[in-house]
């Protein structure tokens, strides 16, 4: 099959689709990709036979950054009505029309409105993944008027489906929200492989690719956090944010544009970050517990997951002061059973469907 992979956000939107493309080039498959650059820089360029790529912000050192903002999670929700299925969706739309006509599928992320639509026109079969872990930022029901606009404008001649012909999501159940359930029918993938969990006392610290440059002062509060607490950390500030801007930090604490957390995650005691479904899924698989600020977007929704299921602490981005962080990190580095719930979800993640079950299942609905 020729194969067109789509994303229409950052990185968040492209890694939990990466073991499905993997899978489906091992298998044979043609791929291409489409999608912005901050989140083409994470995928393996070999898998692809052609990658149309759109430049975006994060290309740029951004001088500044915007003051956080109180989480309105009603505005986060609508936000996939009017940016994911308006503008987003059109951009999408245009970027991806010059592959479908010799495409046999279509594998987009679930807010990848615009790529749905046009395979949908084209008669091309589309695998929609599930990007947000708790499946509660996209709710077909309340995105009826949005999908009409969208098919209206596009000269689709009926709506938009949201879950396509085959939904895979690549995170566990327990991990879903339990007001927003799954189709039957969905494809529960496995996310990755194991990784290794040799825990050393260190601290891994990021805010992810879209919110760093709107979260005010909170890198400082955690950079003042780490220099109480001790213990060696890596800080990931992103390719747009100047590391030097921060100032001198303890030889321990290491601030830096870029960490491979498949490498870094195994190694720490504690992961903090913005709550992003990514991250969440990578600690999982490191086995790490974590602490979560959560900024926006699915943010608020996976830190509750995280107090449900008692994988780590929860921290209000506004109110924490650096003797909060610090005190949550000490205390987290030794909750011996928060480790152990980590680990035991780990062991449900990796028991989930091979994503060559997945491309296998696929195959069969393309035929």
């Amino acid at each position: 099959m020729k194969v067109v992979c789509s994303s229409v956000g950052g990185a968040g939107h492209l890694v939990p689709q990466l073991p499905l493309h993997r899978a489906l080039a091992d298998a044979g498959h043609v791929l291409s990709l489409s999608g912005r650059e901050s989140a083409a820089r994470h995928a393996p360029r070999h898998l692809y036979k052609r990658m149309s790529i759109t430049p975006d912000r994060r290309r740029d050192v951004n001088p500044t950054i915007a003051p956080l903002q109180r989480v309105d999670v009603a505005a986060e929700v609508a936000v996939v009505g009017s940016y994911f299925a308006g503008d987003a969706a059109l951009r999408s739309a245009a970027a991806i029309e010059e592959l479908l006509p010799v495409a046999d599928l279509l594998v987009c992320d679930e807010l990848d409105f615009g790529a749905m639509a046009m395979a949908q026109r084209a008669g091309v079969p589309v695998v929609v993944v599930s990007v947000i872990a708790s499946g509660a930022l996209v709710r077909p029901e309340g995105l009826t008027a949005a999908f009409n606009r969208l098919s209206k404008i596009l000269g689709m001649q009926e709506p938009v489906r949201p879950r396509g012909d085959c939904f895979v999501v690549p995170f566990h159940p327990a991990m879903r929200d339990p007001r927003f359930t799954a189709p039957k029918d969905t494809q529960w993938m496995r996310p990755g492989s194991a990784m290794q969990s040799q825990p050393d006392g260190s601290v891994v610290a990021t805010l992810g690719t879209e919110f760093k440059t709107e979260s005010g002062d909170l890198f400082p509060r955690i950079l003042d956090a780490l220099a109480q607490v001790g213990a060696p950390a890596r800080v990931a500030v992103g390719r747009d944010l100047d590391p030097n801007r921060f100032g001198p930090q303890p030889t321990r604490v290491r601030v830096e544009p870029y960490i491979d957390f498949e490498v870094a995650l195994p190694r720490a005691s504690v992961v903090l970050h913005h709550g992003g479904s990514s991250l969440l899924t990578q600690s999982v698989l490191a086995g790490v517990p974590q602490i979560v600020l959560p900024m926006g977007a699915d943010q608020p929704f996976n830190a509750e997951t995280v107090a449900r299921l008692g994988l780590g602490i929860t921290l209000d981005p506004f109110a924490a002061t650096a003797a909060t962080i610090a005190a949550a990190i000490e205390h987290l580095a030794a909750d011996k059973g928060a480790r152990r719930r980590v680990s035991s979800l780990r062991s449900l993640v990796l028991g989930l469907l091979e994503p060559s079950q997945v491309v296998a299942h696929i195959e069969t609905l393309n035929r």
